[in-house]
């Protein structure tokens, strides 16, 4: 049987730019029955992100993904509630741990992400897995476990802390966070405002917004992303441009988890600095994140038009490294959100095979409805 799948090495190297009559539309990467892309409103920029190999193949630069926890290694087989999670380190040991962190890099490899921040439940887990695999981000820990840390443990390391919810810490622990990156010079992830009553409880403990409340705490003036952010004011949306923060997006697993959907017009049109992850979502699939971003905001605004693909296609770009997407030319029209990223990697069955044997283990020592 022919194999149709892409070679992992295939595509690395940026070709010749294209005149300006062969750059895409800024507005709309459709392509028709013709093979000739539709052309009226032209970026130089985008060339940066896209370019045109043939009637049927562009190349587009490999992606990011701004936050993955490696739990999405067995989000399709096994509820991820509260007492997985609180015990996945308890019932499984550091090998196995160190696996299903493997497989969640090895899928977002597969599926044409270059970086990626990847949760694992400790240190050095993330780091060697990105390693191995040759991938480039971050490792996100949970910020808790910098008490049995020495800061001289962290100075030059690719590491994230992350504050899960503003409500588990008290106001000395996220003072002491603050500090220990401020020493160690490292950034911080903090998952905030992805429902209303969250936010409700954050005001009523601290005595301010959600956003406000980090920058109380200098949180902002580190390295600073936000994941979430469903119910944020525009107050708070101010605070974060003016930091210069990065807000983090998953629109597939906010779907998944009934989640408010992201208006994502109020923060191009603010002009925030935003990227888009896959969070515990077993497929990962950067095009699709950007184009459910891209169709929550329509339904919101009740206007289609309002979101360039320029813009969800930067958001998803990585700087190094290209993915292959091919078009149908028997197709009348086909839109490049649509389109899939597979890459074969020989490795893939051999790890796959072992996250069904873990996932069997879970399933004997934790019952759930």
């Amino acid at each position: 049987m022919q194999n149709n799948n892409i070679n992992i090495n295939d595509f690395q190297n940026d070709s010749e730019y294209f005149n300006d009559n062969e750059y895409l539309k800024k507005c709309d990467l459709e392509i028709e029955y013709n093979n000739e892309f539709i052309s009226n409103e032209i970026d130089k920029n985008y060339n940066d992100y896209i370019v045109k190999v043939d009637d049927k193949n562009i190349k587009i630069k490999k992606f990011k993904n701004y936050y993955c926890n490696y739990l999405c290694s067995i989000s399709k087989f096994i509820p991820l509630n509260e007492e997985l999670i609180d015990n996945i380190e308890k019932i499984l040991t550091i090998e196995q741990l160190q696996i299903l962190v493997d497989y969640a890099v090895l899928k977002n490899k597969i599926s044409g992400v270059e970086a990626v921040f990847i949760k694992v439940p400790d240190f050095q887990m993330g780091k060697n897995s990105l390693k191995k695999f040759s991938l480039q981000g971050y490792e996100i820990v949970s910020a808790c476990k910098i008490e049995n840390l020495k800061t001289s443990d962290m100075v030059g390391g690719k590491i994230i802390l992350e504050i899960e919810n503003l409500l588990n810490y008290s106001a000395k622990q996220l003072s002491d966070i603050n500090e220990f990156c401020a020493i160690t010079d490292t950034a911080v992830l903090i998952r905030i405002g992805q429902d209303l009553e969250e936010v409700g409880k954050i005001v009523g403990k601290f005595g301010m917004s959600p956003i406000e409340t980090i920058e109380s705490f200098g949180l902002l003036d580190r390295e600073c992303y936000i994941l979430g952010l469903n119910f944020i004011d525009k107050d708070d949306q101010k605070l974060i441009k003016d930091y210069g923060a990065t807000c983090i997006f998953s629109p597939q697993c906010d779907s998944l988890n009934g989640r408010g959907a992201i208006n994502l017009y109020n923060f191009i049109y603010n002009d925030l600095k935003f990227g888009f992850s896959s969070e515990t979502c077993y497929n990962i699939d950067m095009l699709f994140e950007a184009k459910l971003a891209k169709f929550n905001t329509s339904n919101l605004m009740y206007q289609n038009d309002l979101i360039s693909y320029f813009d969800l296609i930067k958001a998803i770009s990585y700087n190094q490294g290209w993915n292959l997407i091919s078009f149908d030319k028997d197709e009348l029209k086909e839109n490049i959100l649509d389109k899939k990223v597979f890459l074969y990697d020989e490795r893939l069955e051999e790890i796959e095979n072992k996250v069904k044997e873990i996932v069997q283990i879970i399933k004997e020592k934790i019952k759930w409805n």
